[in-house]
């Protein structure tokens, strides 16, 4: 029984007047923790909202300085912590929720979700969603290497090359240019007979 008792959680709330300077509200908290390790209690978180709007007017306050701690303890101690915090005239308001039953139904909640979903993985031949996530990814295939073109120009393919381009053209057409003149000349050696022999032929009936 005694270990259900210590089992049970509270989030306490308390607003502190605004204005209290940062040194009354630390000297208040260190307090109210002294308090609950006084009677068997523990401080599991410590959130200090700061300097909020208030819902409604307290007071001559609009505003407050919001304290929210999550503590662990028997149900005696809320009674005694309750009373102290109303004595206070720092203080303006206070509430105290117990919360360890949530917290427990949202674990229970948590963990029938989880086992569903494993069973669900499971039919498909898939691993428990924990193992899929933690499983480290399969390290990248190198890629291959790159060859670069040499720009070495010394390879026998530069000069074969050099000497395909100054090479004369087989071009039937380029030879028939070439041997273009080649008939000019022809033709005038037959226009130098016939003058001779035009020539000859006068002579001839010179004579006679």
């Amino acid at each position: 029984m005694a270990s259900v008792v210590s089992e049970r959680q509270y989030e306490l709330i308390y607003i502190v007047a605004p204005v209290a300077t940062d040194a009354e509200v630390a000297a208040l908290q260190a307090e109210v923790d002294g308090h609950i390790g006084s009677l068997g209690g523990t401080v599991e978180n410590t959130d200090l909202w700061g300097r909020r709007k208030l819902a409604y007017q307290i007071g001559n306050y609009g505003e407050g300085i919001y304290i929210c701690q999550l503590i662990s303890g028997p149900g005696t101690m809320i009674g005694e912590i309750e009373r102290r915090l109303r004595v206070r005239d720092q203080v303006l308001r206070h509430l105290t929720v117990r919360v360890d039953e949530d917290l427990r139904k949202a674990r229970r909640l948590k963990a029938k979700r989880k086992a569903t979903v494993d069973r669900r993985r499971a039919a498909r031949g898939l691993p428990p969603l924990g193992v899929a996530d933690a499983a480290p990814a399969p390290p990248a295939a190198p890629a291959p290497p790159v060859e670069t073109p040499s720009a070495d120009t010394t390879s026998p393919e530069a000069p074969a090359a050099g000497a395909a381009a100054e090479a004369p053209s087989a071009d039937p057409a380029a030879s028939a240019a070439d041997a273009a003149p080649a008939p000019k000349t022809e033709a005038a050696t037959p226009s130098a007979d016939a003058a001779s022999t035009d020539a000859a032929a006068q002579t001839t009936e010179v004579k006679e």
